[in-house]
């Protein structure tokens, strides 16, 4: 290793001691701009994209006329926490076969979110099979989510069984 070689290591050492929060932060941003150009994964299982307003509405309409459960996740491709719910989100679409599973690119239906009040990424929102908002959680609870959708099947379930006894 040369003088020089030895005498830029020096000063890179000091300037990181003295300059701590400098560095850091410049870390900070660097992993932030690394972690955004990582592909979004793929959801995979029964998951359905939305690629317009009008899709989205089509879809709870037909959701709602199959009396059928949907759950929709309003995702950014930029947000971790969004990166790392979809794998999950697609596997529970699998187990759970009685409702129809959504995603929602906040950009690209920008309406769709607004009319829906996404102030915060991910956000799930649970529709009844009567087509009304049944409940929502914000963040990547996916725990709550199965919940909310167990809870939302399980009474259309006896709802229809209740249906079918009065006939």
């Amino acid at each position: 290793m040369s003088a020089f070689d030895a005498s830029l290591l020096e000063w890179v050492y000091e300037f990181a001691q003295k300059n701590f929060m400098l560095v850091f932060a410049i870390c900070m941003l660097l992993y932030r701009v690394y972690q955004a150009q990582q592909p979004f994964p793929e959801t995979g299982g029964r998951v359905e994209a939305v690629h317009d307003d009008d899709e989205l509405d089509a879809k709870l309409k037909k959701a709602k006329d199959n009396k059928q459960v949907a759950v929709v996740d309003f995702y950014a491709t930029w947000c971790p926490p969004c990166k790392a719910a979809a794998p999950r989100y697609g596997a529970m679409s699998e187990e759970m076969p009685g409702a129809l599973f959504l995603k929602v690119d906040v950009d690209k239906c920008k309406a769709a979110a607004q009319k829906h009040g996404i102030t915060a990424m991910p956000t799930f929102h649970v529709f009844g099979a009567d087509g009304e908002k049944f409940d929502s959680v914000r963040g990547a609870d996916l725990a709550k989510v199965k919940k909310l959708v167990s809870f939302a099947v399980d009474f259309q379930n006896k709802k229809d069984a209740e249906t079918e006894k009065d006939k």
